[in-house]
């Protein structure tokens, strides 16, 4: 069996998998526990710690300590909140961020941004509303592209129809063009560019038929990746996601704990998913790369 596709089968194996989910956990414990120790005292930094801990939770990755940080999280927000003006303040933002998260799901763009922009103009720094302003840009662009490629699919159905129905001659020049496209495609160069996150601006040249992408580094060739990405949270997984040649054409293919998108769609672990010019995936969300064939 080639040694690339043994390599690439290894990244399956349950024990690597959880490996790099205890990995995963002890960099999230950290990250909990620094905040406990340097968040600040106001009400924004309690939530930066109860969010932390009910994260871990929600990971399946509870135990006493994880249970004891999120109770004393929430005990020191139970204190925090008996002055009625941090209520009053905190449930009416509490509630703009539910009502922007259900618009969100809704995908009523407008209304999203308008409630987070109104808690941004009281708290500038908030952590939730940031995050979900960067969804609504995300999903809006993910929109328009629908909306664009939409309208780029009626016209070329248009166009297959009038050529269907043109003569012999067109027919044969039409399948003599295909032929020189095919020709192109096989002598063309696969890279990938990071258009936004970690490492943006870099370029890669995709040689091999298979390419990795994690945050693994290793000299042995059966460990190592051909593009790196390290993050401080842990979202990246050692072995993240790969994009495989067969027979001319590319694959995007996960194996990883965080997830990989395309079009804010989730793949499914092992799944092979269809690579063509100018589409684009996010790794675990810190990381978007645009595939093209020049």
């Amino acid at each position: 069996m080639n040694p690339s596709r043994i390599a690439f089968a290894l990244l399956l194996v349950p024990g690597t998998l959880a490996a790099q989910r205890d990995q995963q956990r002890t960099t999230l414990l950290h990250s909990c526990q620094q905040l406990d120790q340097s968040a600040d005292k106001g009400m924004q930094g309690i939530r930066d710690r109860t969010d932390c801990w009910k994260r871990m939770q929600l990971q399946g990755m509870g135990d006493s300590v994880v249970n004891a940080g999120y109770q004393a999280a929430v005990a020191d927000y139970d204190a925090a909140v008996k002055s009625d003006s941090v209520r009053h303040a905190g449930e009416a933002i509490d509630q703009s961020l539910i009502a922007a998260q259900k618009a969100i799901q809704a995908r009523d763009m407008a209304a999203a941004r308008r409630l987070v922009d109104g808690v941004l103009a009281t708290q500038p720094d908030n952590q939730r509303a940031l995050a979900f302003r960067d969804r609504i840009v995300a999903l809006t662009k993910t929109q328009q592209l629908r909306n664009t490629l939409f309208s780029i699919a009626g016209l070329v159905l248009f166009l297959g129809l009038v050529v269907a129905g043109s003569s012999r001659y067109f027919a044969r020049r039409h399948q003599r063009q295909l032929a020189v496209q095919r020709a192109a495609q096989s002598q063309a160069k696969a890279m990938l560019e990071i258009i936004d996150g970690i490492g943006r601006g870099k370029i890669y040249t995709i040689e091999q038929h298979i390419f990795r992408i994690g945050s693994a580094e290793s000299d042995r060739p059966e460990e190592k990746n051909d593009l790196i990405l390290s993050d401080t949270g842990g979202f990246i997984s050692r072995y993240h996601c790969a994009i495989v040649r067969k027979g001319g054409k590319y694959f995007l293919i996960d194996s990883s704990l965080n997830g990989t998108y395309m079009d804010e769609d989730l793949l499914d672990r092992g799944e092979h998913r269809p690579l063509d010019d100018g589409d684009e995936f996010s790794i675990a969300g810190m990381a978007r790369v645009k595939f093209m064939i020049l």
